[in-house]
């Protein structure tokens, strides 16, 4: 039962909030009493257009009981009444439905002028709308139907009073009612079919909503993995710059203090470097301040593995790299996982492994890559020198590497040294098998 009242009660509100459109200008005030003014305009020059007309050409035969003109002041005013009924359309529909039957109801039983009240069951039709507009079909369909019958049944009961043969009394009542009816069922059915249409555009203003509500919470968590992604590339760009700082500066130290043109060379070398790292840091660093409309710098990928290979180089490692296949249409975010890699393990082997002879292997297939980067055993001289990491580094490349279905591996090896080894599918719809530990 309690499902049952839910789901009515939402009905409700969804039918009462399909028509705030199309009746949002009408309930203000001033709107609608000139909407109101026009019906009553209207209804009155129809109402007061046959006596008006008769008047005009002379042949008036007034033989009621009351005078033509009080007559006439009575439609007059019955119109102004029933057309103030329509004030409360918006807020009270029912009661505008009832006054506007009841009005003309009593302007024809009260006067005997049915012949003048024609333009009057518009206005009723008018008030049904509103309420068909604003209840649920079954409710709008219900009230149409005692409005038409209720008014039937009083028009049926005055003929017959009159006093008229019945087949005059049926002919009226069938004419009449017809007349009254044909406008109530269109407006109802007119009332009932807006609500619908209304109701669809709230459902679909309300999925448009709730739509732009998603993409604002996937817009943050995208905002959220950026700022993942530019720590990572800053802890790379950190850690490269930082490995080749204290590489310089332990061949510094080395340095004879008489071999002074020699240690000026290398202070040279770490100025640049250090130069170089804050020109890093800081593209990495604009990221986080960019504005929306901001052009980031391009992410560094495969492409740019000999840049690479080469910095390392200048800086005295013995490095080597040997490439197979094409790399230049990889698939961006393989191809930037992968230099991550080679670049975090060069990295690692300039901190744990100073002066040891550095291998770069990259195999590229027609379904997935394969990077390989091994060092040889750091010379014993440098074992105690070894300077100590940040400590996620291979836990950021393994987490680079999941994203993309591959495997990852990172350990020493037979032979005394350590090898990183990275292998990855082309497509997420490829399998890896894993790879060995090192």
């Amino acid at each position: 039962m309690g499902t049952t009242d839910d789901h009515h009660d939402r009905g409700a509100v969804e039918t009462a909030a399909a028509t705030a459109g199309f009746t949002s200008i009408l309930s203000r005030p001033r709107a609608m009493v000139v909407f109101a003014f026009i019906v009553f305009v209207v209804t009155t020059l129809q109402s007061i257009s046959d006596p008006l007309a008769a008047a005009m050409q002379g042949d008036v035969v007034w033989d009621y009981p009351i005078p033509l003109g009080v007559v006439t002041a009575l439609v007059v005013l019955g119109c102004a009444v029933q057309s103030g009924f329509l004030l409360l359309a918006t807020r009270l529909p029912l009661v505008s439905v009832v006054g506007t039957t009841a009005c003309y109801l009593a302007l024809v039983v009260g006067l005997e002028v049915p012949r003048w009240l024609g333009g009057l069951p518009p206005v009723v039709a008018v008030a049904v709308f509103f309420l068909a507009a604003s209840r649920r079909p079954a409710v709008a369909t219900a009230w149409s139907a005692v409005t038409i019958g209720a008014t039937v049944g009083v028009l049926s009961l005055w003929s017959l009073s009159t006093g008229a043969p019945l087949g005059v009394t049926g002919s009226f009542v069938l004419s009449t009612g017809l007349a009254f009816a044909a406008p109530v069922v269109g407006a109802a059915a007119l009332g009932v079919w807006w609500a619908r249409r209304m109701r669809g555009l709230h459902r679909a203003r309300a999925a448009v909503a709730a739509a732009a509500a998603r993409h604002e919470t996937e817009l943050e968590h995208a905002k959220t993995l950026e700022r993942a992604r530019i720590a990572q590339e800053l802890h790379d760009v950190a850690g490269q710059h930082l490995a080749g700082l204290l590489s310089l500066a332990d061949a510094a130290v080395d340095i004879e203090a008489l071999d002074a043109e020699q240690a000026s060379a290398l202070i040279a070398e770490m100025r640049a470097e250090g130069r170089f790292a804050s020109a890093s840091l800081y593209a990495a660093l604009r990221d986080l301040r960019a504005e929306n409309d901001a052009r980031a710098e391009p992410t560094l990928d495969l492409r740019s593995l000999d840049e690479l290979v080469q910095y390392w180089a200048s800086r005295g490692m013995d490095v080597t790299r040997e490439v197979d296949g094409a790399v230049d249409d990889l698939p961006a975010m393989v191809s930037t996982t992968a230099y991550r890699v080679v670049q975090e393990a060069l990295t690692n082997a300039c901190k744990h492994a100073a002066g040891a002879a550095v291998t770069v292997e990259v195999r590229v297939t027609d379904s997935s890559i394969r990077v390989v980067v091994a060092n040889a055993e750091a010379p014993a001289s440098e074992a105690d020198a070894t300077p100590d990491g940040l400590g996620w580094g291979v836990a950021g490349m393994a987490e680079r590497v999941d994203l993309l279905h591959g495997t990852f591996a990172a350990g020493p090896v037979a032979s005394g040294g350590w090898a990183v080894v990275m292998e990855a599918p082309l497509s997420v719809h490829a399998t890896q098998t894993p790879v060995p530990t090192p």
